[in-house]
């Protein structure tokens, strides 16, 4: 099944970036049926109507298929300098199934501004790739403070700790969950504390240090399997 992004169900029109990846790179022609989602767990169904050098008419897009997440999955990523690496990570937990990525910064961060489009745009691809239906909402880098603040009333609250011996699988949880991974260099001892204090229970991700991203990617798994 060939699956597209539509941002607005009720347009007749495919998104200028699915226009290209459907016409362009796949060559699709007119009278071609098509799938489509809006990344919040619909389906819908369409036929290609008319081909121009930049539209693409649709028919308007019928539902077929509707899906629900009960269930809050959100990683927190203090980013690293390499924008690479975050794209790819964000590529990985959309694949995985995580609905929510958020960015901080700290004291020992290496970066402090980030590229959202870009990352949105990864993310879709991902999405689509892996046939999901889902597209993780993604939102700009803010302070460890305002996080901390924002998200106060989750169920089960975490953070990796590489001097913890608690593990996941030793956890009985239930409803929404936030996994904190810092920066490359860690949290400061004031920041654990701070984080401490404000109910998140440290996880260690195993012995190994790891790097950033891969430590998203474990604490993201860890969480969508609890």
């Amino acid at each position: 099944m060939q699956l597209f992004y539509t941002s607005n169900p009720n347009s007749n029109y495919l998104d200028k970036e699915e226009f290209y990846h459907c016409i362009k790179v796949l060559r699709n022609k007119k009278n071609k049926k098509i799938n489509l989602t809006d990344g919040k767990g619909n389906l819908y169904e369409s036929k290609i109507l008319n081909i121009s050098k930049q539209k693409c008419e649709i028919e308007l897009p019928k539902k077929i298929k509707s899906e629900k997440q009960k269930i809050i999955s959100h990683i927190v990523i203090a980013p690293t300098k390499s924008f690479s690496r975050i794209e790819w990570a964000v590529e990985k937990l959309t694949e995985i199934g995580i609905n929510k990525i958020s960015f901080i910064y700290t004291n020992n961060s290496e970066r402090r501004e980030l590229k959202v489009e870009r990352l949105q745009k990864k993310s879709i691809s991902a999405m689509k790739k892996s046939k999901s239906l889902f597209k993780p909402v993604i939102e700009n880098i803010i302070s460890l403070n305002n996080l901390l603040e924002k998200y106060e009333k989750y169920e089960n609250k975490f953070v990796a700790d590489i001097k913890s011996k608690k593990t996941l699988n030793k956890i009985k949880t239930g409803g929404n969950s936030i996994f904190l991974i810092g920066p490359e260099g860690d949290f400061t001892t004031e920041e654990m504390k701070k984080i401490s204090i404000n109910g998140f229970t440290k996880i260690t991700l195993g012995n190994k240090v790891l790097r950033t991203e891969t430590a998203a990617i474990m604490a993201g798994y860890l969480i969508k399997n609890l």
